[in-house]
């Protein structure tokens, strides 16, 4: 992209200022990557959960921002720095699609399956869905049991806000997915204007770190569909410890479980750990697991795995496939499957040297395809189609405004 279709000034709505997983840890990576390239760029969060800032990157606080429908208390300040673009994330309100379009050019991301009311996106591991959002839904939430939970009682705002989330993803200048699997359930929503950016690894990692042993490393958030206990299961049949980093509301489960099938002396849980401490994580690991039994819309934690030289075993779901390539940088087995995740863990585990060279390709997976500078001329390259698309609906309709 030439310096002239460069934006000169982005503003990234996201909910908090903190590396509190995937999304949020690539959000201010590439706020960062913006800033390096010379853009200037301003980010709007509703919470400030950790002191770290980011040269470049002016930080505008907003408690209200998910907490009311008035639009000028919510973003009048950081709209005062006139944007080029409004990158949205994880606000998926039409109503807001549209006030922001009366000041600049929308870019939104869809960083999980926005255009679906259960927000998984799968019936059982294995079997992805293929609908668009729409009343074939409903009978698929009550019968089928796509929601995934029991209490129906939140099924109908989930609904809505799967449509007014297809809206907004229809509205925007841009939507932007993060894999080609991403990008296709962007298609079936019926979204024409669509880009897919590559995600790029976020840590540090430390100098000279070696793996420890037969050490498999799982890192995500403690829910069903990461398939935490899948992983558990197939610890029981082979020989190696696993350390778990993460949290969320099945963490206690998944630590009774460990105990029941008795594998708890070889499982480490370490709950959420700052970056410093997640970057050595993946240096001691043998072997990298992405057990998930829903279709990942990326799976971020393997190519920081593969940055870190580390081969992985994943599910052959969603967009792992993409990053995973079987047999060269790990393997990929069926989601849920108990015996085949034991072996293809047991089989990494018991030759280094063939772990070793998937290491290297990963790594190598990571620099041709997932590095900073393809992600960043990726996003510059939406943010172009933003402005392009914004610039003639507002030149051929004098009431745009």
């Amino acid at each position: 992209m030439s310096s002239s279709e460069m934006p000169r000034s982005v503003l990234i709505v996201m909910p908090r200022w903190v590396r509190d997983g995937g999304v949020g840890a690539h959000l201010m990576r590439s706020a960062e990557a913006l800033a390096g390239a010379g853009v200037r760029v301003d980010v709007l969060v509703a919470r400030i959960e950790t002191d770290e800032r980011v040269e470049g990157v002016e930080l505008h606080h907003s408690p209200l921002l998910y907490k009311t429908s008035e639009m000028e208390p919510r973003f009048a300040l950081a709209l005062e720095r006139e944007p080029e673009v409004v990158h949205l994330n994880q606000l998926d309100d039409p109503d807001v699609v549209a006030f922001m379009r009366r000041h600049a050019a929308v870019a939104i991301s869809a960083h999980g399956y926005l255009a679906c009311a259960s927000g998984l996106h799968y019936f059982h591991p294995g079997h992805a869905c293929g609908r668009a959002h729409g009343s074939g839904c409903v009978p698929n939430l009550l019968l089928r049991g796509c929601a995934h939970r029991w209490d129906i009682s939140d099924y109908p705002g989930d609904y809505r806000q799967a449509g007014r989330a297809t809206r907004s993803l229809q509205t925007a200048d841009i939507a932007i997915g993060y894999s080609h699997a991403m990008e296709r359930h962007l298609r079936r929503a019926g979204v024409e204007r669509r880009r897919v950016v590559p995600y790029f690894p976020t840590l540090e990692l430390p100098e000279g770190g070696a793996e420890a042993g037969r050490r498999i490393m799982f890192a995500g958030r403690m829910v069903p569909a990461k398939g935490g206990a899948t992983l558990l299961h197939a610890l029981r049949l082979i020989d190696a410890e696993l350390v778990v980093c993460g949290d969320g509301v099945q963490l206690g489960k998944l630590r009774a479980l460990a105990d029941r099938l008795g594998v708890a002396d070889r499982v480490a849980f370490r709950g959420w750990l700052a970056p410093d401490e997640l970057a050595r994580e993946f240096t001691q690991a043998a072997v990298v697991a992405v057990p998930s039994l829903w279709p990942e819309p990326f799976g971020l934690v393997g190519i920081e795995g593969f940055a870190a030289g580390r081969a992985a075993v994943g599910s052959a779901t969603g967009g792992i496939p993409e990053w995973l390539e079987d047999g060269v940088s790990g393997l990929t087995v069926q989601p849920g499957d108990i015996e085949a995740l034991a072996a293809a863990l047991g089989e990494l585990l018991d030759d280094p040297e063939r772990r070793a060279e998937m290491g290297r390709a990963g790594r190598a997976a990571v620099e041709a395809r997932y590095s900073r500078e393809r992600h960043l001329s990726a996003l510059l390259g939406a943010y172009g189609d933003a402005r392009t698309r914004w610039a003639a609906e507002r030149a051929a309709s004098p009431a745009f405004r």
